[in-house]
């Protein structure tokens, strides 16, 4: 009996999440543009330090998106009977689609503006194959990760279960790991000559940023949590000042750690703003869980009239968050032309930030539930929807359900 209870628990909607997918590809959105406006600052600036500021606090996208993949996937899994051939069907079906599609879309697009790009039939195939093997087209990295949690997930998942008692150790064990593996990376990878290396020892290497190993953290982190949803749930609700408490002491330690990097070892640009360093697991942990934490606030209200607005936004976006996550760089190009054209001032450009966040995450989105919305073409955004296509309700299986 209490199996069955687990099991049908399991089966409900995680709202929460709707609301971590809505503003975790936000993030990833910011991210973005303001890279690119941090183009134009010049170093030691004050603009240049704010961008380095805003963009180290930002970059705990990557990990959360995969802390939700872990999650979403082990609730869904963790209690019930897994088959692998109709686990890879389902998963890779709406998957495999718009990682083939977008990887052509994105070198067709760019071969569009590049003035040396070779356009030979032999060439465009070499690349575009080249491509798939490595995931090298915008951030489609993500994606190449994913595909490969897929591949393992039928095995993880009984794991998992058998080690169930040891829970509170695999998580301990996983943390130190990847903190161990992201201070060896910061200290030794990042600048590393590879060229003197073994062919296969350089690639693996360089490719670093997509091998799930790297990850292992968020996916079992997403796994445990899932496993124990509820008692987690309930001691992080019960201890609100815990999780935002530890939100704020981790942003000033990240921010005092940055001020460091920069004032004492003089760092370059990089390595201010780098991704894979040891700070960022317990950060981006901390900012995860704020987020779901909020998540879960917004779940239990999301019915009251006075935010039905922002409910609505937040169903909209979470829905459109994978198709959004692929449309954006090239609505960003768009922008980018835009704003060079303008020849604008660096006040001026501050002033133009926030309304560029904004314009590549709605035009982004509307396009998102617009191809979400026609039949077969849908495939490319992750999701499959009814022949009749056009009508919201009508979306059904989505790649989002695991990012």
């Amino acid at each position: 009996m209490e199996q069955t209870k687990t099991t049908r628990r399991a089966k409900e909607h995680l709202y929460e999440v709707d609301l971590m997918r809505a503003f975790i590809i936000l993030g990833v959105l910011c991210v973005h543009v303001i890279s690119f406006f941090n183009l134009f600052s010049s170093p030691t600036t004050p603009t240049r330090i704010g961008f380095d500021v805003a963009l180290v606090a930002l970059h705990f996208t990557r990990e959360a998106f995969m802390f939700i993949t872990g999650l979403v996937l082990f609730i869904v899994y963790y209690h019930k009977p897994i088959h692998a051939l109709n686990f890879w069907g389902k998963r890779f079906k709406l998957i495999i689609i718009p990682y083939l599609a977008f990887t052509l879309i994105y070198l067709l697009f760019t071969g569009t503006y590049l003035n040396n790009f070779d356009w030979a039939p032999l060439h465009v195939i070499t690349t575009y194959l080249v491509s798939i093997a490595t995931g090298n087209q915008f951030y489609l990295y993500y994606l190449v990760i994913s595909m490969q949690l897929y591949i393992l997930f039928p095995l993880f998942v009984p794991l998992m279960r058998k080690l169930e008692k040891y829970h509170g150790w695999v998580f301990l064990i996983s943390f130190v790991l990847e903190v161990v593996f992201m201070w060896i990376n910061q200290t030794y990878l990042e600048t590393m000559n590879i060229s003197h290396l073994p062919g296969w020892l350089g690639t693996l290497i360089f490719y670093r940023d997509r091998n799930i190993l790297t990850y292992q953290f968020w996916f079992v982190s997403g796994a445990i949590v899932a496993a124990h949803y509820q008692q987690i749930k309930a001691f992080f609700n019960s201890r609100p000042w815990l999780v935002y408490g530890g939100f704020a002491i981790m942003l000033i330690l990240l921010w005092t750690n940055q001020a460091i990097d920069r004032t004492v070892f003089h760092a370059d640009e990089n390595m201010l703003v780098l991704v894979l360093q040891p700070i960022m697991i317990p950060y981006s942990l901390v900012v995860t869980l704020t987020l779901w934490k909020l998540g879960s606030k917004w779940a239990n209200a999301r019915l009251k009239p006075h935010i039905q607005w922002f409910s609505s936004f937040v169903k909209v976006a979470a829905a459109a968050s994978f198709g959004v996550f692929l449309i954006h760089p090239i609505i960003l190009h768009y922008l980018e032309l835009f704003v060079y054209s303008l020849h604008t001032s660096n006040a001026e450009r501050l002033l133009m930030l926030p309304f560029a966040i904004l314009f590549v995450y709605g035009v982004s989105i509307l396009l998102a539930r617009i191809i979400a919305h026609i039949p077969y073409l849908s495939y490319i955004v992750g999701q499959k929807t009814e022949k009749k296509g056009w009508v919201i309700g009508h979306t059904r299986t989505s790649v989002s359900e695991t990012h």
